[in-house]
């Protein structure tokens, strides 16, 4: 599969540019340009919806009639991180002594669950520059789990480094559950004078607009 990833960002640019993302829907190919001066990113970036449908059109614009195995194999390998990523989201609630189910039906859907696949190409000066910025997980990640969790489940601050000799190459896998979810702490994670409710309760539509006029 590293290969299949891989072989995008060793097509020639105009070719990439045939997937790009439109000016304001971030999903497809772009390309990030580094300032050496500051910690900026750089990195190439392909971002599809959790759809089968999306990512043959968009392999479609890009390899034309030879994108059939670029296609399967992109959707069979988001398949397996779904199947992976309910799985961790079972283990996790039985580990916090909660339904096995408690998170994991609120992902039924895909209506927002995405992968991001990031190339980082060789860096004349990787100390100054970051593959991508420092950031939390804002979608599932973790930056969700900690408020459903009362803090129980941690955030945690990432980020890619590049190389100065070689191409890297990272993918990200963005579980989103419906718009209607709550995002409630359950009261068995809660205790007023040990443990109190840090989060109001709000759902994850809610969370997501407030979080694009944010970045607007």
């Amino acid at each position: 599969m590293k290969s299949r990833l891989n072989e995008i960002f060793y097509l020639p640019m105009e070719q990439k540019l045939k997937g790009a993302r439109s000016a304001n829907l971030p999903l497809g190919y772009w390309a990030t340009n580094p300032d050496y001066g500051q910690n900026l990113p750089s990195a190439e970036i392909i971002q599809l919806l959790q759809s089968p449908q999306q990512v043959l059109g968009f392999t479609a614009k890009v390899f034309g009639d030879q994108h059939k195995a670029y296609s399967d194999a992109m959707i069979a390998y988001m398949d397996a991180l779904d199947k992976l990523g309910m799985t961790i989201l079972e283990m996790l609630a039985h580990g916090l002594g909660l339904r096995d189910d408690f998170f994991m039906k609120n992902f039924e859907e895909k209506e927002a669950t995405m992968i991001r696949i990031n190339g980082y190409p060789p860096c004349a000066l990787p100390e100054k520059c970051f593959g991508l910025s420092l950031s939390l997980s804002l979608s599932l990640s973790l930056s969700l789990i900690h408020a459903w969790t009362n803090g129980s489940l941690k955030s945690v601050v990432h980020r890619a480094v590049v190389n100065k000799k070689k191409n890297r190459l990272s993918v990200a896998y963005f579980m989103s559950p419906t718009a209607t979810a709550t995002i409630d702490c359950p009261p068995q994670l809660m205790d007023p004078e040990t443990n109190p409710r840090r989060f109001v309760p709000f759902t994850w539509g809610d969370f997501r607009r407030e979080l694009l006029i944010q970045k607007r």
